[in-house]
């Protein structure tokens, strides 16, 4: 994808349970119901993005599927089986918590934008943290700096997890960039293959929405980790390649102020 209007979205986590998938299909409805061309890539092995893109309504905005977690077929390359849609503009990818070293380089590559979904009780936390701290000083991490966000997810307002929780992402150097309730809704919304925003008539989906749309806003005013090509680098000066800054990946972006379509 060379598209430099794109977006590849990683949601990962080295804990199961933390709602990678809820947050993956989700924001792939969001973006969806924005006019958005968007595909959710199942990498996890239990399958559960592609049972939500089964059983979604036709009548909803598509979303389409790439089964990463299948085996290769005999005969057939990995990447040409798990190629994405030519039209894909945001590709959501709902990473598998055993990740690790070549795996999570793998996807860390394949990522412009990080999202880590953590829980409010200490066992997540804790894991959450050493999780943050290997993604951070991996080697794929360390060569290519891309934005990482963390999702507080499932959170009950005005409780002491909600407070420990707050406390824990104040002492991190990554934003918390989304904020989700413990609400029914959500597992609901996985359940008929809908996502919070197609739930027009009821109250706590659209108590969730605008959470979503923070979101959206958030990845999409964040520098493109990968936007360089090989024709953008045969066309770059030397000089000005020399000039590039580590720190520039950094540097404040202007905010796409467009709010998403009902």
């Amino acid at each position: 994808m060379t598209d430099a209007n794109s977006r590849r979205i990683l949601i990962i986590n080295g804990k199961g349970g933390c709602g990678k998938t809820t947050i993956a299909t989700n924001l792939a409805v969001a973006y969806a119901s924005a006019g958005r061309s968007v595909a959710l890539v199942d990498n996890d092995p239990q399958a559960s993005s592609s049972y939500w893109v089964e059983v979604r309504p036709e009548s909803l905005p598509q979303v389409e599927l790439v089964a990463a977690h299948q085996r290769t077929h005999m005969y057939q390359t990995h990447t040409f089986q798990h190629r994405l849609p030519a039209t894909a503009d945001r590709i959501i990818v709902d990473g598998h918590s055993n990740a690790r070293d070549r795996d999570l380089e793998a996807l860390l590559k394949q990522a412009d934008v990080v999202l880590v979904p953590l829980l409010p009780s200490a066992i997540d936390i804790r894991a959450g943290g050493q999780f943050i701290t290997t993604l951070l000083t991996h080697r794929a991490f360390r060569n290519s700096p891309r934005p990482v966000g963390v999702i507080a997810n499932r959170v009950q307002p005005n409780t002491e997890t909600q407070a420990k929780l707050e406390h824990f992402l104040r002492c991190l150097d990554v934003p918390a960039v989304a904020t989700f309730r413990d609400s029914p809704v959500y597992t609901e919304a996985v359940e008929m293959g809908k996502g919070v925003v197609d739930m027009l008539d009821s109250r706590a989906a659209r108590r969730e929405t605008p959470a979503w749309r923070s979101l959206v806003k958030w990845i999409d005013s964040q520098p493109k980790a990968s936007a360089t090509t090989v024709h953008d680098l045969r066309r770059r000066p030397v000089a000005a390649a020399m000039r590039s800054r580590p720190d520039e990946a950094n540097s404040d972006p202007q905010v796409d102020e467009r709010p998403l379509s009902a």
